[in-house]
Parts: structure tokens; sequence; C-alpha cells
């Protein structure tokens, strides 16, 4: 159970904090006058909790050392590099923020640089698991799921935090996280409905494991479409403070959601041969 707990929280907060940070660039290059700072404090701050908790879940941290020197050949060494750089790139554009914050296009260079380095640690993430020897886990659905949880909770938490400062943004944001949400239902529900005709060992073994989570699986994706659904309601009209704590609520259900559909991701892993790469 720690193990799980501890891949659910650094992957949580990297993918969070990457989708804060495509919001942050996006919302910088088309609003000149937008600081988007509690934005980025909040992507830093959750970039270096997730930091930590990936010491966690390595076990031995001075063993991830070796991974270090395999990004040739190693998705778990791309993880590595591109998880500190994004965290680095982060950290200084927060830095920025504060002790210069007149120079707007270095911190619009930082974040569009993190946001897209962040992109590609989340692919690198989800590959390291779609190639991994979990039956479960082998398919595109995986790479759709980190994504989506990636631009879903991003987007959420950057209007919770910028809902002044979004300005035309707003509709932007909360179509993306109807149309991403769209996507991961679109394609990760039918995937794991057809594994019900699969006959491996560790693949029967992993379905067992989601039954006996069915009531998690199923609050997973009532809080997402109840988040998504809700956002979307509100987008027909122009967002604004008046609305705030509803925005919040909508935050707070894809959260809950993707975060409850991280765990049960994990406690569905059966290995049938070596592990992750």
């Amino acid at each position: 159970m720690g193990e799980h707990f501890a891949l659910t929280v650094f992957s949580i907060c990297i993918q969070a904090a990457v989708g804060i940070m495509l919001f942050v660039a996006i919302g910088r290059l088309m609003n000149k006058e937008g600081v988007f700072k509690n934005a980025v404090v909040t992507a830093t701050g959750l970039g270096i909790i997730g930091m930590l908790a990936s010491l966690l879940h390595l076990g031995r941290p001075l063993s991830a050392m070796n991974a270090l020197f395999q990004f040739g050949t190693s998705w778990l060494s791309r993880e590595i590099w591109f998880t500190a750089i994004f965290v680095g790139l982060t950290v200084v554009a927060a830095v920025l923020l504060y002790v210069k914050p007149q120079a707007a296009g270095a911190v619009t260079g930082l974040s569009a640089g993190a946001a897209l380095v962040g992109l590609i640690d989340v692919f690198a993430m989800a590959r390291i698991y779609s190639s991994a020897s979990v039956p479960v886990w082998q398919s595109a659905a995986t790479t759709i799921e980190f994504l989506a949880a990636a631009l879903s909770m991003g987007a959420m938490l950057f209007l919770v935090l910028s809902l002044k400062e979004a300005g035309k943004l707003k509709k932007i944001v909360a179509l993306t996280v109807a149309a991403v949400v769209a996507v991961q239902v679109a394609v990760v529900i039918p995937y794991f409905i057809s594994l019900g005709a699969g006959t491996g060992t560790a693949l029967q073994a992993s379905l067992m494991i989601l039954g006996s989570l069915k009531t998690a699986v199923a609050i997973k994706w009532l809080f997402i479409l109840a988040g998504a659904g809700l956002v979307l309601w509100l987008a027909k009209d122009e967002l604004s403070k008046s609305v705030s704590g509803a925005v919040a609520g909508g935050a707070a259900l894809i959260l809950v959601g993707q975060v409850v559909g991280r765990y049960v991701f994990y406690a569905a892993m059966v290995v049938s041969g070596v592990g992750l790469t």
C-alpha cells in the first residue's frame, strides 16, 4: 500500500504541475499582462512534492544513479531526467517572479520550456508502464490516462488559481477539460471492457483486483465526469468571480477522481515477467 501511495503522489503531483505550467505558458502568450504567480508557485510546490515522493518509491534512492546513465535505452532514465529538468525550470520561473518580476519574457520562456519538457516527461512516464511486463498496462490507454490526468487536473487548478487573470482563456480551459475527459472515457473504458476476453494469468489476476475495487473505479469515473460536466455547464456563460466556488468544486471532483483512478491503476499491477525499464 505504501508503494502505491508514493507512486500515486509522485505521478499525480508531477502531472498536475505539468498541466498547470502548460496553461500558464498559454496564458502568458495570450495575455501579456498576465502574471499567473499563484499558478506557477503551486506548480513548483507540486513538482517538489512529486520529486520527494519519487525517492520513496525507488526504495533505494542511491541505486537510481545507475539509471541516470541509461538515457538512450531506458524510459525510467528519461523520466528521471525530464522530471528533474521540468521541476528545475519551474522553480527558476517561480524565483524570477519574486526577485525580478519585470523579466516577463524570461518567465514566459521558462514556462513554455517547462510545459514542453513536462509533456515529454508525462509521455515517458506512460511508456515506462505501457512497456512493462504488466499486461493490464500494455496499451495506448495508459498514455491517454496520464495525458488526460495532466491536462484535466492542470487546467482546473490553473482556472481556480487564475480565474481573475485568465480572461478569454477561461472558456478555452473549460472546453479543454471537457474534451480531454471525453477522450479519456472513449479510450480507457472500452479498453478495460475488452480485457475481459483476455486469457493470461497475470491479466486475469489484474481484472480480479479491479473487480474488488469496483467502488473505487465507479468513484473515479463519476467524479471525473461530474467535474467536467460542471465546468462545461459553467462555460456556457462567462466564468467570473461569482462562480469561483463552483469552479473550485469542479476542480476538486476531477482531482479526487484522477487520484482515485491512479491508485487503482497501480493497485491492479500484476507482473508477468521482468519489471519496469
